[in-house]
């Protein structure tokens, strides 16, 4: 698995300049890395919520 954080702190060490993650991003692509598995969550999301919203959510859509 590879984490991008560390490899951009690394390329603006070299670099000796800020590095957008987009730049790190377009580099593994072009030798040919892609994102194999999607985030488990969303950074801001609330499980409570969520739960909440499952038991209340009506079974069967029905249009207006």
């Amino acid at each position: 698995m590879v984490v991008v954080s560390p490899i951009r702190a690394a390329l603006a060490q070299r670099l000796g300049q800020p590095v957008k993650a987009s730049v790190v991003y377009r580099l593994l692509a072009r030798h040919g890395w892609r994102k194999v598995a999607p985030d488990t969550r969303h950074p801001k999301s609330k499980p409570e919520v969520q739960e909440d919203w499952k038991k209340n959510y009506p079974k069967c859509w029905r249009p207006s």
